[in-house]
């Protein structure tokens, strides 16, 4: 059973849909929207020449104790709305680390 919608199973491991916030006081995880499809996140990093993208992931592989490389942009590079690539880590162990 998926512990939410916004995390998905994936060959590779899970994604992670996210609606990102960028130019934030500190990047952090706000809750998920309203319909539950996305978690919401607040960047630091101002959305310029994908700074805020990279600032996503190392973020993200921060929070989930991952290698950079293990987390991937799969879509959403130029929207707030974005499907994250989480390799290697199952959709209930990333469910278990979400606040």
């Amino acid at each position: 059973m998926n512990p939410s919608p916004a995390l998905r199973d994936h060959p590779e491991g899970c994604t992670l849909a996210l609606r990102v916030q960028p130019g934030a006081r500190k990047a952090a995880f706000l809750g998920l929207t309203a319909d539950g499809a996305q978690w919401r996140i607040a960047i630091a990093a101002p959305p310029v020449e994908g700074s805020a993208n990279q600032a996503l992931l190392r973020f993200l592989a921060h929070y989930f104790s991952l290698s950079r490389a293990s987390v991937c942009l799969l879509n959403g590079e130029r929207s707030r709305d974005k499907v994250i690539l989480l390799r290697g880590l199952a959709t209930t162990a990333a469910a278990a680390l979400l606040p």
